[in-house]
């Protein structure tokens, strides 16, 4: 009786288009794409104390903290003693499908607190476990051509997409119409109808007092596979590949 019933089930999600929230995103990785701009000279000796933050995610901030200070670098919690500070920030934005067709746009620090929430609450565990449970990434596992270490990792944030529709209401507007695609009937483009269009804007900025630098990412994937925290991945990689880790302000990267 129960495979009968999960039979019924796939059968209606494949039939409505229901994006397939948390399922690896191999199929959106086909059609990613990722461009970056500029590059960041860090430097233990120059720029410590450190003043590093993730905009609007505390998790994210203090996994930055700790990877630098596992690589020399004396970190300070108060920006007017510090000699520079380092800043992520960025934007997630969704658009189309059936859930995301009027779009949503969310920080990226608050979209992986959101996940990081909504694993606590669906499965029971502490904060502390939803932010050591492995996300299964399916991008990027190859060590990254920079000294620091890829950060973010080992955060539950595969529900990303179900927690972003839950707090937009996009989640709420599609389940009020579950008998049929709440945009109506397709009459163009038919073959992308079902697909999200979802992209990360990334911007990390070191700043001391003699100059500004800055490293900017745009990563995209358009699939039906609703995937957020694989894009999200694609781009902090690419951002964090592009500051290299130098002894001083002439330095070779380590």
């Amino acid at each position: 009786m129960l495979k009968r019933i999960l039979v019924i089930a796939f059968v209606l999600v494949s039939a409505l288009g229901l994006p397939r929230f948390g399922v690896t995103a191999e199929r959106a990785a086909d059609a990613m794409t990722s461009v970056a701009s500029g590059s960041i000279a860090l430097s233990a000796r120059q720029h410590s104390p450190l003043f590093a933050e993730f905009d609007q995610s505390s998790t994210l901030s203090k996994a930055l903290q700790e990877s630098l200070l596992a690589l020399g670098f004396v970190l300070t919690q108060d920006k007017a003693t510090a000699r520079a500070t380092l800043l992520f920030r960025g934007d997630l934005a969704l658009v189309g499908g059936p859930v995301f067709y009027r779009g949503v746009k969310v920080p990226v620090g608050d979209a992986t607190e959101k996940a990081l929430q909504d694993a606590k609450v669906g499965s029971g565990l502490s904060r502390a476990e939803a932010v050591q449970a492995v996300a299964g990434l399916a991008i990027n596992k190859a060590a990254l051509d920079t000294a620091m270490t890829p950060f973010w990792h080992g955060t539950a944030l595969s529900g990303m997409a179900s927690a972003i529709g839950d707090a937009t209401g996009a989640k709420g507007r599609f389940n009020a119409a579950l008998t049929g695609d709440p945009r109506g009937i397709c009459l163009s483009r038919c073959e992308d109808w079902k697909k999200v269009s979802q992209t990360v804007y990334l911007s990390i900025t070191l700043q001391d007092a003699a100059a500004k630098q800055e490293v900017r990412v745009m990563t995209r994937a358009f699939s039906e596979t609703v995937a957020p925290q694989e894009v999200m991945d694609r781009a902090l990689a690419a951002g964090v590949g592009a500051i290299k880790i130098v002894d001083g302000p002439t330095g070779e990267p380590k």
